[in-house]
């Protein structure tokens, strides 16, 4: 069952009769993925139920844009939203607080917005939107390897921040992918008057953080709160240090597809669970690390740097563009790293090998 199936088949069953829990927060999460402009507010000023987001959503004059959510995202959010409207559980849930921002100067991409469930302005359940379709939000990704913090994570505590005073009760937060990396960063470091509101913080497969946040006792202070989610073959929840404890969830998907959230196997009341993850990510979250941790920060910038200096050669802001004209971004690409310098080349490529060969000494060590 995914989580469209778990939808249709629970949604009859108000949150009185079955009580909120981690697959109902995956939905609000994988919902955030939604493009909300001028749907929804930014200043709380009102609010939609999801009834009636999907009704002004469907009728927008741009609907079939809207539903276009690139190579990445699978188009069945849009679905989602659809069997939501239709039930009692999530049906008169309310969404309100929309923001959505991309800012190439500075590298970030950011979105998040509010859950109620009951009165206005009260138990919001913060959902932060993970890696959208836009290469800067992929480059942002990668900086976490370079910077101390991102826009995104200043972004996300600011908002988390603004929400507890603009509202009362218990703050539930959550985001999948670069979403949930937000939700924990933000509910580790925001003011204590917010963190003391905290209830629970959602963490669905998103990457981790470098030592010295791991290690940082507001981040430790956090942890009991923090139910964490991967699939059986995670990459991108094994990028940098996990928090605390997880959960290793089934997917029916191969491969990185498992980071997709419609992939993972859903049961009545909760994710179907396995003891742990597949040996290939154990072997990439081992390697990754070593090659971060023993590599400086400057080369780390040259290789990000270096990577999308060479991707984004062709003019491609999306990665549904370097798809629509394959034959072009290629040959662009190819060009662009034809050009490269011969030292930043060598450069490089001496960094990358380190990665294979970390790689190779965790395989060896692992079959034996």
């Amino acid at each position: 069952m995914d989580l469209i199936d778990y939808v249709e088949w629970r949604g009859d069953l108000t949150f009185s009769k079955s009580a909120f829990c981690d697959v109902d927060a995956l939905v609000l999460c994988q919902l955030s993925y939604l493009n909300f402009d001028e749907l929804l507010p930014s200043d709380f000023s009102s609010r939609l139920s999801l009834r009636d987001l999907w009704t002004c959503f469907k009728a927008s004059e741009d609907f079939e844009k809207r539903c276009d959510l690139g190579a990445l995202i699978s188009r069945e959010t849009v679905r989602l939203l659809e069997v939501c409207a239709a039930s009692k559980r999530f049906g008169k849930i309310c969404a309100s607080g929309y923001v959505s921002k991309i800012d190439l100067q500075n590298e970030e991409q950011f979105s998040a917005l509010v859950f109620f469930e009951g009165a206005f302005n009260s138990n919001p359940f913060v959902a932060f939107r993970g890696t959208d379709d836009t290469i800067v939000g992929w480059k942002e990704d990668f900086n976490l390897a370079i910077e101390e913090v991102v826009p995104a994570q200043r972004d996300a505590l600011a908002y988390l921040e603004g929400v507890a005073k603009k509202t009362r009760g218990k703050i539930l937060v959550g985001g999948h992918s670069k979403g949930g990396n937000l939700a924990v960063y933000a509910s580790a470091f925001c003011e204590p008057k917010c963190k003391k509101r905290i209830d629970r913080v959602y963490n669905f497969d998103g990457p981790g953080f470098r030592k010295e946040i791991i290690e940082d006792a507001r981040l430790v202070e956090m942890l009991p709160l923090l139910h964490s989610y991967y699939p059986k073959l995670s990459i991108v929840g094994m990028l940098f240090r996990r928090a605390g404890e997880y959960s290793v969830v089934d997917s029916q998907a191969q491969g990185l597809m498992q980071h997709e959230p419609f992939s993972w196997q859903v049961m009545p009341r909760g994710f179907k669970t396995l003891e742990d993850f597949e040996n290939a990510s154990d072997i990439f979250h081992k390697t990754f690390n070593e090659w971060l941790e023993g590599v400086s920060k400057e080369k780390r910038s040259l290789v990000v740097e270096t990577l999308f200096k060479v991707i984004t050669a062709g003019g491609a802001k999306t990665n549904s563009d370097l798809g629509k004209d394959w034959f072009k971004q290629a040959g662009a690409i190819v060009k662009a790293a034809s050009e490269l310098d011969k030292d930043t080349r060598d450069e490089v490529f001496k960094i990358v090998q380190r990665l294979f060969e970390l790689a190779a000494k965790n395989l060896t060590e692992k079959k034996k």
